[in-house]
């Protein structure tokens, strides 16, 4: 790679190579990399758009929501932005119409809206990671990385008759549409998309939990602040960006304390480190790799200028492992504590669900220092993913932090 698939054009460079390879979205640092050293702008004809992969640059395009927009989809396929226009949404919404829609849907997710919910998720991580405590080995990803999203989420979203893994499946195969359909791998179409949308489309009030996060959705709706349709739209920000992205950052998380030298010994000598580390993995992880933007006028970067009229895809995972911010960048630090990471976006369409996942993260570091003495993992697989990446199995022993004595074990079986 490199060289052989790089050529200069102009005021930018071009990469010629293909990026939705199994092996490219197996792994992306090697392809992240090749992508920043050939500079702040990168031309991709196999996928028509433009790429920004320094941190630098990102967080430039990041500020300017006003000149890069999302409201003509944040995807590479063009397909599928054309399908998303008709699903109401923030992340492709842009202006006054944007900041509505977070006002309302950050009554259910602010700091002092989640704070209620310390308790339950902190009992939950604890009783959990307790039972995992035993020494045998275990599918971390299904039963422990994934086990609070699915279930808080499923419970605060408020939507009868639909479990978390259907909610899960949706999310995932909407983050498998970004690419152009000719790049796909697993044959997943548009059709869990659209049947996500017509699920969305068909609710009635009847159908949730009083009280629940979609439920006050329909509140702003009988309120007039929203039409009905846009309120059931806007269920899908509950779902979507929740699940698979604090799945994919805690299960990193588990890993690299459990594998790299000295990392579980320090945070146990000193919890106050677990705030850094939950950045460090979220910036090591980065779920998603990135969104697209379009560009309504020319826009300077570092050294180039955007094109107007052009597609960009704003690169976070890329930018979270440059070197050019981050000493040692895939390297994980316990004591870096990189709080500017883009693991979570940036500017206006900073992750609604940041706060939340936060507590998730932290629940677990809290039950881990609780009830574990020791940590240990194998090799895990990747996930291959069109546009989120981390690990799809990985298998992990811990040792209890007492003598577990006459106490019975559960098996626990997968939710």
């Amino acid at each position: 790679m490199g060289a052989l698939n790089t050529v200069r054009q102009g005021k930018f460079a071009t990469y010629t190579g293909e990026i939705f390879t199994d092996e490219h979205l197996a792994d992306s640092r090697g392809l992240f990399r090749t992508l920043r050293d050939l500079g702040d702008l990168v031309w991709v004809p196999s996928i028509d758009v433009f790429v920004v992969a320094r941190f630098k640059d990102v967080v430039t395009a990041l500020r300017a929501p006003d000149k890069l927009i999302s409201g003509e989809g944040v995807s590479v396929n063009s397909e599928q932005n054309a399908v998303s226009k008709s699903l109401i949404s923030t992340i492709q919404s842009d202006g006054e119409r944007h900041r509505q829609f977070r006002r309302m849907e950050m009554r259910s997710l602010s700091p002092s809206a989640i704070v209620a919910l310390k308790e339950r998720i902190g009992k939950l991580a604890d009783d959990r990671v307790a039972m995992l405590a035993n020494g045998q080995t275990f599918e971390a990803v299904d039963l422990l990385a994934s086990y609070l999203p699915l279930t808080i989420v499923s419970e605060m979203v408020g939507i009868q008759g639909v479990d978390s893994k259907r909610m899960l499946g949706w999310s995932n195969a909407i983050f498998d549409t970004f690419s152009p359909p000719q790049f796909s791998r697993s044959g997943t179409d548009l059709s869990i998309m659209v049947d996500f949308m017509e699920f969305m489309q068909s609710l009635k009030r009847e159908n949730l939990v009083r009280g629940g996060w979609a439920d006050k959705l329909f509140d702003a709706a009988e309120e007039g602040e929203i039409t009905h349709e846009e309120a059931k739209s806007l269920m899908g920000d509950y779902i979507v960006p929740s699940l698979d992205t604090t799945i994919y950052s805690t299960a990193e998380m588990l890993y690299c304390l459990a594998t790299v030298p000295g990392a579980w010994d320090k945070l146990r000598a000193n919890p106050n480190l677990i705030s850094g580390i939950i950045d460090e993995s979220v910036r090591i992880a980065t779920p998603l790799r990135g969104f697209t933007r379009v560009a309504i006028e020319d826009f300077p970067l570092s050294e180039t200028v955007i094109p107007a009229g052009s597609r960009v895809w704003l690169m976070y995972g890329a930018a979270n492992l440059d070197e050019r911010k981050y000493p040692n960048p895939d390297y994980f630090d316990v004591e870096r504590n990189p709080r500017d990471q883009l693991g979570w976006g940036h500017g206006v369409h900073l992750c609604l669900g940041k706060n939340i996942a936060r507590l998730e993260m932290e629940s677990i570091l809290h039950a881990l220092l609780k009830n574990v003495s020791k940590l240990e993992a194998d090799t895990p697989r990747r996930l291959i993913n069109n546009s989120a990446q981390g690990y799809c199995e990985l298998m992990m022993r811990m040792t209890p932090a007492c003598p577990l004595g006459p106490l019975k074990i559960t098996t626990i079986k997968s939710i």
